[in-house]
């Protein structure tokens, strides 16, 4: 019957809750209950195992016992026997002997006595006549040689008439010459033994000698056709010596039923004395007792199902009574007021439910005009929010569009100011022609040095613009690190002098040595911190330092700037590398400048993996270190010396502007090479169709058809031999780049032109070309490489490296004739490889090439292929030789 409420409405059926708590209880009972029963069906289950495995190894024990007990009586009696003292003589009485043996042991079936040389004296048997002093030579049998050496033997188990097993047993006598006694034994004995062991009620026991062959079963059949069970695993364990396992051994027996087995081992035989069980009968106990703990469980299950049902209905009526409030107090009426009469916390929950609702009545009355203000709040927000997008939207299109409007400006400011820049350089140097005096030398010099201050402020400018916009790219190359050094000491000397101060500069002596780097962001860098003290020290000492220390393979540069200026205030130590920030605001109108050229000292720093510091006090100067790592250089000091080019190239110049191409054209007439002048794209490619050209001289910037396009055009040419075309132009961005790299040109000449520049690209791209050069096709020897070798090393030890490659290469075509006739095509392998590479150090390059062949190939060569490549490499090294011998010959 339905429970009723205090307002007489009948209570709901049972809730999701009250299911949940019935199935929660009934699971933690069930839980608890399940694991007791399972945890005790489990100690019993093994206990009970075990039990069964020890009562069976009891039984093979002693089994193995009455076996082993057997032998040794069998053994103990031939020992009384062979104690008896030989005497030829008695012959008569060993006979006796002998058959008062038989008659005390049914299970001897003949007993042999022979001499301490083996010779037969007395043979009693129960199946053929006795024979007596027949002196036979048994000495090389195995039973009697056994004897002899351990002095038991026990003989393998053989069946006669295949209805009965028999077993050979000899003992040594004592003595210094002792006589072997050796019995035949019947091991009927054993099946008796054997069916009389009671295995519970259907089990059984069975023997198996050391060989694992089965001796004795109580099915005879089974030991009558002499079963093999030696690749049985348990055998195998246990004629290794392996105990049994203490809870027992579940397998298959002889007719294919599951038992438990255990087994024990006859000491003095070495046999295995098996006991089985059937699995139905040995776990009968086990089952009837999981059984009667299943019915228990079952039991037990439903008086916690009776209890669970009680206790949910006692705990849900309050829980519902609370959800029927809670969901009228959501309805909105606040009135309802619960009663609860637990006397637990239930009921304190009930009262916490009626204050809440009190509290409800008394906030409800603001919530309206709090809602109705909070809305026009969002309603402002989200006005303002749209309005903040709307500009931040129009903001980053002004942006991208003045990035765009800054690139192509940058692009076009390169070309036009570095344009008259390149007429201005260029004219400066050819003005040098060597007639000069040393004051217009000294004029020259100073214009040259202006011009080049000049194209470092333009380069600053567009540096910062580079650097913002994330395009600039490194141009590393090898220089001499003291020279750049001194050559920016030496440019800001004059003007340090021209204000009094002492300039002083001092180089360790790692300094002077070639690198590789980026030595125009380098010399910019070191330019601007030696201006900067130079302009900030009105008196005073200029003080540079220039170090290089190892680095982890690699070298680094720490170069110093101490002066005893103006100083920086600490706090402004890092902002004077920010952008348009100086120490102070008067630094502006007293020195003049912009803020920048800190910022991108460090930004150019740090793109070149160093680091730039400062350490300074107002009024006390400042300190300022610059840390950068650079890499060895590629060539030694003779590859940077200037020097006269050993080749004379035709060269074609592409330029639109007349100065560049006047300038250019006088240049590469100065460098001894014959320039030909192209004023725009389509005539560069006329001209290279026409005419051979060695080099190209490509400018980027022209007006019909710009530098990429006509590259692209001559590459398409397919002219032989192919020109080497070199991109000459201002603009040396990373974009640049890109699109030279798409017309196939990898070479970049930036203006203005500058001799030395023009001389190291065309020289070092020579000799790129030289290096990558092939001898002929078909060639036996790599002259040119040869050639390069005997200038290298001399010809005394050229000659010395032909004679070792004689008697080597000798050794080395024996060794591979061998490999090829045995098949190893292993060592053939090795020692192509051995004689290619001896080869390849004096130019042998055909020899070189078939050895690598014939090495990847000699794993997949049949035998006659082995044997063709060895007397094909032997012929070829005969003529590499001959042809060596001749090159090599004075002429």
């Amino acid at each position: 019957m339905n429970e009723t409420n205090d307002q007489g409405r009948a209570t709901p059926p049972p809730s999701r809750l009250f299911r949940k708590y019935l199935y929660s209880f009934v699971a933690l009972a069930f839980a608890a209950l399940a694991i007791n029963t399972t945890l005790d069906v489990w100690f019993s289950y093994r206990e009970q195992k075990q039990l069964l495995a020890a009562i069976q190894r009891e039984q093979a024990a002693s089994a193995a016992i009455q076996i082993g007990q057997f032998i040794s009586q069998i053994e103990s009696q031939l020992r009384w026997m062979s104690r008896l003292p030989p005497d030829l003589s008695a012959r008569e009485d060993n006979r006796l002997n002998a058959i008062r043996l038989l008659r005390l042991s049914p299970a001897i079936a003949e007993i042999a006595q022979l001499d301490s040389r083996g010779r037969e004296q007395v043979r009693v048997s129960r199946r053929v006549a006795d024979r007596i002093g027949s002196n036979e030579d048994l000495s090389a049998s195995p039973t009697f040689r056994a004897t002899r050496a351990s002095g038991v033997y026990y003989g393998p188990v053989y069946f006669v008439g295949e209805t009965e097993p028999f077993m050979t047993l000899a003992i040594a006598g004592s003595g210094s010459e002792p006589d072997v006694a050796i019995a035949e034994v019947n091991l009927r004995f054993i099946w008796d033994l054997v069916a009389r062991i009671k295995v519970g009620n259907t089990g059984k026991a069975y023997v198996v000698d050391r060989k694992g062959q089965l001796i004795a079963h109580p099915d005879l059949w089974p030991a009558l056709r002499q079963t093999d069970l030696s690749a049985d695993p348990d055998v195998k364990s246990g004629l290794a010596g392996i105990a049994p396992p203490a809870s027992g051994m579940v397998k298959e027996d002889l007719s294919h039923q599951q038992v438990l087995s255990t087994y024990a081992t006859v000491a003095p035989l070495g046999w295995l004395v098996f006991v089985e069980l059937p699995l139905s009968e040995a776990y009968a106990p086990i089952y009837a007792s999981i059984g009667r703990s299943a019915f228990l469980l079952v039991v037990l299950l439903g008086f916690a199902v009776l209890a669970a049902l009680l206790l949910s209905r006692r705990m849900v009526v309050p829980i519902r009574m609370l959800t029927q409030g809670a969901k009228r107090i959501g309805s909105g009426d606040l009135e309802q007021q619960l009663a609860i009469k637990t006397d637990d916390e239930l009921e304190a929950l009930g009262d916490q439910f009626n204050r809440m609702a009190a509290h409800l009545r008394e906030s409800y009355a603001t919530l309206e005009r709090k809602v109705t203000e909070r809305t026009a709040e969002l309603e402002k927000a989200r006005d303002q929010a749209l309005a903040e997008h709307s500009a931040a939207e129009r903001a980053r299109r002004a942006a991208v569009h003045a990035n765009e409007t800054k690139s192509r400006f940058l692009a076009v400011v390169s070309h036009e100011l570095r344009t008259p820049l390149n007429g201005v350089m260029g004219v400066l140097q050819l003005l040098d022609d060597g007639t000069l005096s040393e004051a217009q030398r000294r004029s020259l010099a100073t214009a040259a040095t202006s011009g080049e201050t000049l194209i470092a402020l333009v380069d600053a400018i567009l540096e910062y613009a580079r650097l913002e916009a994330s395009t600039e790219a490194l141009e590393r190359r090898d220089f001499r690190l003291d020279q750049l050094v001194e050559a920016a000491a030496e440019l800001m000397r004059p003007q340090a002098q021209a204000k009094g101060l002492a300039f002083n500069l001092s180089c360790d002596a790692g300094v002077d040595a070639y690198v590789h780097g980026d030595p125009v962001r380098l010399n910019r860098v070191l330019l601007n911190l030696i201006g900067n003290a130079v302009k900030f020290t009105p008196k005073g000492t200029i003080d540079l330092t220039a170090s290089v220390a190892p680095n982890d393979g690699a070298l680094l540069l720490r170069f110093t700037v101490a002066d005893t200026g103006i100083g920086i205030a600490p706090d402004m130590h890092e902002r004077i590398f920010e952008d348009f920030v100086q120490a102070d605001d008067s630094i502006a109108r007293r020195f003049g400048g912009t803020g920048l050229g800190l910022a991108i000292a460090r930004r150019l720093t740090r793109l070149m993996g160093g680091e730039l510091t400062v350490e300074s006090a107002p009024g006390s100067g400042s300190t300022f270190h610059l840390t950068v790592p650079l890499a060895p250089a590629e060539h030694n000091d003779a590859a940077h010396v200037a020097r006269d080019p050993s080749h004379s190239f035709r060269v074609l110049l592409v330029d639109d502007d007349p100065v560049n191409c006047e300038v250019g054209e006088a240049m590469l007439q100065r460098l001894g090479h014959r320039p030909t002048v192209a004023r725009n794209g389509s005539s560069a490619v006329a001209l290279a169709a026409s005419e051979p050209f060695d080099i190209i001289l490509m400018d980027l910037h022209m007006p019909d058809m710009d530098g990429v396009a006509a590259a692209t055009e001559i590459q398409k040419l397919k002219l032989q031999p192919a020109p080497r075309i070199i991109a000459l132009t201002a603009d040396v961005s990373k974009g640049a780049r890109e699109r030279l790299a798409g017309a196939g040109i990898t070479k970049i000449l930036g203006k203005p032109l500058l001799l030395n520049n023009l001389r190291e690209t065309i020289e070092s791209d020579h000799d790129e070309a030289s290096v990558t050069a092939r001898p002929a096709a078909g060639a036996l020897i790599d002259q040119t490489y040869l050639r390069d070798q005997t200038e290298l090393l001399g010809a005394a030890q050229i000659a010395r490296l032909h004679g070792l490659l004689e008697r080597t290469g000798a050794t080395l075509i024996g060794e591979i004739a061998k490999a090829a006739e045995a098949g190893d095509r292993g060592r053939l392998a090795r020692s192509t490889h051995q004689l290619g590479s001896a080869a390849s150090a004096l130019g042998l390059v055909r020899l070189s090439e078939r050895c690598s062949e014939v090495e990847l190939s000699a794993a997949a060569m049949s035998s006659a292929e082995c044997r063709t490549a060895a007397l094909e490499l032997a012929a070829l090294f005969e003529a590499s030789l001959h042809a060596l011998d001749r090159l090599l010959q004075p002429s």
